[in-house]
């Protein structure tokens, strides 16, 4: 039903267009000129807004990028290298425990 519908405006619309109005001109040519300069407008205008919402869009995305700085540490006082310095004075751990030490670390353990 749509297409016939369709089908039909259509065709009585460019009917009605094609109908002469004088001096070899249709009322499709005299609603052409004066339509065309507000269409020039609308178009121009289009491209502007078009335009601007480009370079906003553009100017949001590169904020939103993470920056790829690579991080570096200046100081002497860095905890890697004093922590790396701390093992190596300590060494490891030859702890050793009595029975009764490794039975109350076993029961402070299980009870959490």
């Amino acid at each position: 039903m749509f297409i016939i519908r369709f089908i039909f405006y259509f065709t009585l619309s460019f009917a009605i267009m094609c109908i002469p109005i004088g001096g070899g001109r249709q009322v499709f040519d005299k609603l052409y000129s004066m339509v065309t300069p507000y269409a020039r407008d609308a178009a121009k205008a289009t491209k502007q807004k078009f335009s601007s919402t480009k370079r906003y869009s553009k100017k949001l995305y590169s904020n939103s990028e993470p920056s790829l700085e690579e991080d570096q540490v200046k100081s002497k006082m860095a905890a890697v290298k004093k922590k790396k310095s701390i093992i190596k004075e300590n060494g490891p751990a030859d702890d050793t425990y009595s029975d009764e030490e490794q039975e109350r670390l076993r029961r402070a353990l299980s009870d959490e």
